[in-house]
């Protein structure tokens, strides 16, 4: 059953510790810990991919960038999973930019020696491939979402869905950002966040946002919130 107050959780990759202490001792040395800070770009769309990234803290967000500059936010990775997924499907680009939008640290590992992995039917890979069917469930639910709810309902299931990741309920965002990965005007953002303020659901200062009851704002929210996170809890519970 949801509980969206199951925060803060370990700082540490969840399909890492998934994999048995010996698969843990095997891939150490393939893994090197790096820093994301807030802006890095992981991955530029079309461009090859060289490393892919196991969050251990903080987000990547996914983003559709249109010919004009405008962009869209249709997915986001945290330490539930990793970048650079594409790769397990034998394509060696990624049709979208990534780029780090709640600073934090990562375990990157190249992708020839992830390459090598895959071709072994070890956990790691079929960690990767439940991993996979999750985000697809995502990207899809989110599809149906953005045409079927409303601003409010998307704002809430953002909020909440940027809780998980992060595994905190302060969340280092702006207006501006929030109007980005949403699609809408930095004014609209304004407006939705402010019943949820006066409610007493969130507190928002400037550059910074609370999420003060995660179970009413978790009511406030479309139900696409619970289908993502209980298919990502389903299929990581099958593999363990």
């Amino acid at each position: 059953m949801l509980d969206p107050n199951t925060v803060p959780r370990s700082p540490e990759n969840q399909i890492l510790a998934f994999l048995s202490s010996e698969e843990q001792h095997r891939c150490r040395g393939l893994l090197h810990s790096v820093d994301l800070p807030q802006g890095q770009i992981l991955y530029e769309a079309k461009a090859a991919i060289e490393y892919v990234y196991f969050i251990d803290q903080g987000m990547v967000s996914v983003v559709s960038v249109m010919q004009n500059g405008d962009s869209i936010e249709v997915g986001t990775i945290g330490n539930e999973g990793m970048t650079g997924l594409a790769l397990i499907l034998g394509v060696n680009a990624v049709p979208y930019r990534h780029v780090v939008q709640v600073p934090g640290r990562a375990r990157r590992m190249s992708a020839s020696a992830l390459a090598i992995e895959l071709k072994h039917d070890r956990e790691l890979k079929q960690l990767l491939c439940r991993y996979h069917a999750a985000f697809v469930t995502q990207i899809m639910q989110g599809m149906a979402c953005n045409g079927l709810h409303s601003i409010g309902q998307r704002c809430c299931r953002w909020l909440l869905t940027t809780q998980d990741r992060v595994g905190s309920h302060e969340l280092e965002i702006t207006h501006e950002f929030l109007a980005q990965m949403l699609g809408v005007r930095r004014a609209t953002v304004t407006d939705v966040l402010r019943p949820l303020q006066n409610e007493g659901l969130i507190s928002a200062r400037r550059g910074r946002l609370t999420i003060l009851d995660p179970e009413r704002l978790a009511a406030a929210a479309c139900e696409c919130y619970r289908v993502i996170r209980n298919e990502y809890q389903r299929l990581m519970r099958m593999a363990a």
